[in-house]
């Protein structure tokens, strides 16, 4: 493998051994050919019997040499050895194109020289291509090299000869000049092959953006750039066609169709499936099998085929190009782990070969990502625990769990999070898409397409998944105070002003409550935080509005339950001995009707006596700050209206 790269990698270094090389070889032409391709119509897949040198004239086209990819803008000059697949496809407009091909023989000078030579680099292997400065020079050279080679003579075949090594010195002449536009790898398009051949299977973008030795961000730049969409909405679009083909040609089971398209379950098909269809997989299948029956000569929009295979190129190809074209019904698919292999080595910062190690200084000539690109530090670092993890520098589709409210406070609304039933920001919580937030479900979290999750906990298995759906933040933020969670979202969303505002804001709102609550003799008195569970009652000193009651504003539980606290965060009370942990205020986390006709619950004198601080049952399961906040006002308002 060493071997092999060495000798298809160009690099600026050793150009002397390469010309040196050209110089002392016995060259043989082998064809020359020039045709037009439509834009409805393509090369796919041309497996080259020699090497070749490729000239492209025209409008906007894509260049394959093997499964690297070229974006060409007018006229584009490429290399690639012998047994290169070879694909152009025009975007819009007709493209024209030149093909040399030439044959390499042995120097029959200097030969051990000659071989030690080829064992370093190999010209005639290398794959490269860019633009040419001198376009208007080389079409008239390649036009009368064609011209000639189709009217062969003595005379016209010693021109042949001299040209092409008139071509081959420009060519170098230009690479080693290094002021070309160079024709970079199509990275979008790689990604694109990559999930069409993979669908099926598990795909982290951030993994194939590693891959392709580009940040997340830059891949999503450039993905919605060409394709106006993020790739996890391609990967999306993607499944979702071979699921309704599926749906509609076969009798496989949903379930079926789901492992079959690269989803986790029947569930996340489903859900998935209405929501970007607006039916279900089940109406969709009635309702495509209802037109085949009506439509049945005419319906064929939804037969399993490769649709890129169906090339009518003959109309337009002579017999002899008919042979470029006859290998491509053949390779639509590639085996994963060839994919795997060619992706990453199609996208190494060495020129040329794509697959190089070599590390040493090259031209570069077609890896590198764009100055303009690169260029753009879209991202900065967050500094955890765990490690150092490069975000977003202003992140637009952010999945969180259970701490939504800090988010939605700061002026963020998340496209997913946990469950906001019951929560004090549940209005503004309306087009939040609710996640599972106790396991991790990939299929759940891509289809969001997020460029940052915030996990409410760390552990080495779920961050590896959830780091390679998009960055991501993992920690207990749940049992931070409200003052550290708060600062440090702040600083994750560059609205640290923001943060501190509120904070402000919080903790005069909780002065203020205390000195209305020390005013009416209240601030002395016991309260109990309970919630109905299991026909228990369970009561809580930091949970269900326990820190806020006992840490924050500074009430006290009374004295039994607060000696049960010295070693229980929380306790399980029957209803027998309920009387013994109760104080003068009972905060309730339940509705009321959970204990009608429970006689020792109605006997407490708190209950009698109307000292009861009625909560939904879910209000106090959250402690973002726009729940503390209403939180504070539910506590003491109910016990300043309960003591007039």
């Amino acid at each position: 493998m060493e071997h092999k790269e060495t000798k298809s990698v160009f690099s600026i270094k050793n150009l002397d051994d390469i010309l040196r090389i050209w110089n002392d070889t016995s060259i043989s032409l082998q064809d020359i050919r020039h045709n037009l391709i439509p834009p409805n119509e393509n090369i796919e897949g041309y497996h080259m019997p020699s090497n070749a040198f490729i000239y492209t004239i025209g409008a906007k086209a894509k260049v394959f040499l093997n499964d690297t990819p070229y974006q060409m803008e007018r006229t584009g000059m490429f290399h690639g050895g012998k047994d290169t697949q070879l694909s152009i496809y025009p975007l819009g407009s007709w493209i024209e194109y030149y093909i040399v091909f030439y044959r390499a023989g042995e120097s029959p000078f200097h030969r051990l020289q000659y071989a030690k030579l080829l064992k370093s680099v190999n010209p005639f292997l290398q794959q490269y291509g860019f633009t040419p400065s001198n376009p208007i020079f080389l079409t008239e050279l390649l036009k009368k090299m064609f011209e000639c080679w189709k009217h062969p003579t003595p005379l016209e075949t010693f021109y042949e000869k001299s040209a092409f090594y008139q071509l081959v010195y420009e060519i170098y002449k230009e690479l080693q000049q290094e002021q070309i536009d160079i024709l970079l790898p199509d990275v979008v398009t790689q990604v694109k092959r990559y999930i069409k051949n993979h669908y099926q299977e598990l795909i982290y973008i951030q993994t194939l953006a590693t891959a392709l030795q580009i940040s997340r961000s830059q891949l999503h730049k450039l993905f919605v750039q060409q394709e106006g969409k993020s790739p996890q909405e391609y990967l999306m679009d993607v499944r979702l066609s071979q699921v309704k083909r599926y749906l509609v040609d076969t009798d496989f089971s949903i379930r079926e169709i789901a492992y079959a398209c690269g989803f986790a379950n029947e569930f996340t098909l489903m859900k998935t499936f209405r929501k970007h269809q607006h039916m279900t997989a089940g109406e969709y299948r009635d309702k495509m099998a209802y037109l085949k029956r009506h439509e049945a000569m005419d319906y064929r929009s939804f037969f399993l085929y490769n649709e890129q295979g169906q090339v009518s190129i003959d109309k337009l190809f002579k017999e002899g190009e008919r042979n470029m074209i006859r290998q491509i019904k053949h390779k639509a698919l590639i085996s994963a782990a060839l994919s795997m292999m060619l992706l990453l080595t199609a996208c190494s910062t060495t020129p040329v070969n794509t697959g190089t190690t070599d590390n040493s200084p090259t031209t570069e000539a077609v890896t590198q990502i764009p100055d303009t690109v690169a260029a753009e530090k879209d991202t900065r670092t967050i500094h955890l625990e765990y490690g150092d993890v490069e975000i977003p520098k202003e992140p637009k589709n952010v999945i969180i769990a259970y701490n939504q409210g800090d988010l939605l406070a700061l002026g963020i609304t998340p496209v997913g999070a946990t469950f906001s039933t019951g929560a004090a920001f549940e209005d503004l919580a309306k087009n939040i898409t609710e996640i599972d937030g106790w396991s991790v479900n990939p299929e759940e979290l891509m289809s969001l397409n997020p460029d940052l999750i915030i996990w409410g906990s760390y552990n080495e298995k779920d961050y590896d998944t959830l780091s390679k759906i998009a960055p991501t933040l993992a920690g207990d933020f749940f049992s931070m105070t409200y003052e550290e969670r708060l600062s440090f979202f702040g600083e994750v969303f560059n609205r640290s002003e923001k943060a501190e505002e509120l904070i402000n804001e919080f903790n005069q709102k909780l002065s203020d409550s205390r000195e209305k609550l020390q005013e009416a003799g209240l601030i002395e008195k016991s309260v109990s935080c309970v919630e109905v569970r299991d026909g228990l009652i369970r009561a809580f000193q930091y949970g269900r509005g326990g820190n806020l009651v006992y840490d924050m504003l500074g009430l006290s539980a009374p004295t039994k339950l607060r000696e049960t606290f010295e070693n229980e965060e929380s306790v399980d009370l029957s209803y027998e001995v309920i009387h013994e942990y109760m104080g003068d205020f009972i905060l309730l986390n339940a509705g009321a009707d959970t204990l009608i006709d429970n006689e020792m619950w109605e006997n407490l004198p708190a209950v009698k006596e109307g000292r009861v601080i009625q909560a939904s049952s879910d209000m106090f399961w959250f402690n973002d700050i726009i729940s503390l906040s209403a939180q504070i006002d539910v506590i003491t308002n109910s016990m300043l209206e309960s003591s007039k």
